[in-house]
């Protein structure tokens, strides 16, 4: 889908450029025609679409089945009345409405004017994640809740995950565009998605665990230390490795003491601090070369830095002169 923006004043444009971020759809302008206005900001990452969708008042949006997605809305105020073929939502702030692939949708909402956060997830990417999760097969299409509470437990912790797509959906061309960045946290949203919401396999999920053995253990640390600089997964880690994301993040707790991308954020640590006493801070600043190893949060980065280097990282650039 690439990067789209738009403001508009016409509900025909408003419904298909809408329709290219989410789902082709019909909509009905329940407010009078001459204030309508529709803006949306979004783009896709892989197999999700972000965007965040404002209207101006009262509309419903009405659905054919989703197919080849699923889709998270959580209004960011006011409320949002959704109807799929398994029951309504009274989706709000605090309570997510959740669709399945294989049911036509009505929302019905925005009465005072409001936004929504869509979150828009390839089908195969979520079952393909969720097999590799349970290690079973997962027969299609796994019938997910149709609401997520946000206010507690894992509802909120996968909230707070992914509302920095919402700062993503607002900048683009933001530092949550990078490649290292973004792809592991558009996964890390999925995986926590499959934790917080009902479906099925979500005991399971919960149950017993297994962990990969030590050899692949160490197949992994040599990857990791070898190509830091690469926007790894713990997908394509798994992958790499010949085991499934549970034995990964299993065995990797169990013989190195932390899960994989908590050490790969270790090793960035170590290569930002390698560059920050080599750089030049005539030409090189703190926030570049944490970029380079996909620090986005400067603050979060220099505590870590100075937890684990006993300074800060400007301290020791500035070393270097």
């Amino acid at each position: 889908m690439g990067t789209i923006r738009i403001a508009t004043n016409d509900p025909d444009e408003a419904r298909i450029r809408a329709g290219e971020v989410y789902f082709p759809h019909r909509l009905a302008v329940l407010h009078p025609p001459a204030s309508f206005h529709m803006a949306l900001s979004g783009m896709g990452i892989g197999p999700v679409s972000v965007g965040l969708l404002s209207y101006s008042g009262e509309v419903r949006i009405t659905t054919g089945e989703l197919e080849t997605s699923y889709e998270v809305n959580v209004p960011m105020s006011g409320s949002l009345h959704t109807r799929t073929a398994y029951g309504e939502v009274f989706a709000s702030p605090g309570l997510a409405a959740v669709y399945n692939p294989d049911s036509p949708t009505t929302l019905h909402g925005w009465v005072d004017g409001g936004s929504l956060f869509g979150l828009k997830v390839d089908r195969a990417a979520l079952e393909s994640q969720l097999a590799d999760l349970v290690d079973v097969p997962v027969p299609t299409p796994v019938r997910l809740g149709g609401a997520l509470d946000l206010r507690r437990g894992p509802g909120r912790q996968w909230w707070t995950l992914a509302h920095s797509l919402v700062e993503l959906a607002c900048d683009p061309s933001g530092p949550l565009s990078m490649p290292m960045i973004a792809r592991p946290l558009i996964q890390s949203v999925i995986t926590a998605l499959l934790y917080a919401v009902d479906h099925p396999y979500r005991d399971r999920l919960a149950g017993a665990r297994y962990g990969a053995a030590p050899a692949a253990i160490r197949r992994v640390v040599e990857m990791l230390e070898d190509e830091p600089e690469l926007p790894w997964t713990a997908a394509d880690v798994a992958k790499r490795a010949g085991v499934s994301i549970r034995s990964l993040q299993e065995g990797f707790v169990r013989h190195i003491g932390q899960p994989p991308m908590t050490y790969l954020r270790t090793v960035r640590l170590r290569r930002a601090h390698v560059d920050l006493q080599a750089a030049d801070p005539a030409r090189h600043t703190v926030a570049q070369i944490a970029g380079r190893w996909g620090f986005v949060h400067l603050g979060r980065f220099a505590a870590a830095y100075r937890q684990r280097y006993g300074e800060a990282p400007s301290a020791t650039l500035y070393r270097s002169m």
